[in-house]
């Protein structure tokens, strides 16, 4: 989500862990993500805040962390893409979710899923690691032209250029069934 750098902040619900809970004199975000009982905040300087639960390191930004230009949170993970078109991850690696593949570059947009992650490059193809229990990190073959990307839980989306949706992985309550008129 991007924001203006001079909107007032704030956050709501449950707030077991810290995660609503805005760090005091937070300015200048321009993007936030939230994740299971941790939040992420892009401020215009390039460097990144957070909040809530910080069990697996899921909330402790990495030193040096600069020069990112988006964020992710997923379950118990956090992604960063920089302006150099790379990813960074931290926080619980139990499934590979921030083992950023080799060579992954010209990212121009990130997602987190509950133990997964996605990247989309420049060229519209996707990139997908982590857990893959329900076929979540298995790219449809052939995914291409792809503008934007989000992951659920256990599934994705990808926005085709033409305006066509596609998901894929777990499809329990229908969340990969695209209706026809989308």
């Amino acid at each position: 989500v991007a924001l203006s750098p001079t909107a007032p902040m704030a956050a709501w619900g449950a707030n077991w862990n810290g995660e609503c809970e805005v760090p005091a004199g937070l300015a200048n975000v321009v993007s936030i993500a939230a994740g299971s009982y941790h939040s992420l905040m892009l401020l215009s300087d390039g460097t990144v805040a957070s909040g809530g639960a910080d069990w697996y390191g899921q909330a402790a930004i990495p030193e040096g962390l600069v020069d990112v230009v988006g964020v992710a949170a997923g379950g118990y993970h956090s992604l960063a893409l920089k302006a150099d078109g790379t990813v960074a991850a931290w926080g619980w690696n139990n499934n590979g979710q921030c083992d950023v593949p080799a060579g992954l570059l010209d990212v121009v947009a990130i997602a987190a899923g509950e133990y997964h992650s996605l990247a989309l490059r420049a060229d519209g193809t996707v990139a997908a690691w982590g857990a893959n229990w329900s076929g979540q990190c298995d790219v449809p073959t052939g995914l291409g032209n792809v503008v934007a990307i989000d992951a659920g839980g256990e599934h994705n989306l990808a926005l085709h250029s033409d305006g066509t949706v596609a998901a894929w992985g777990n499809n329990d309550n229908n969340a990969c069934d695209v209706p026809e008129e989308v």
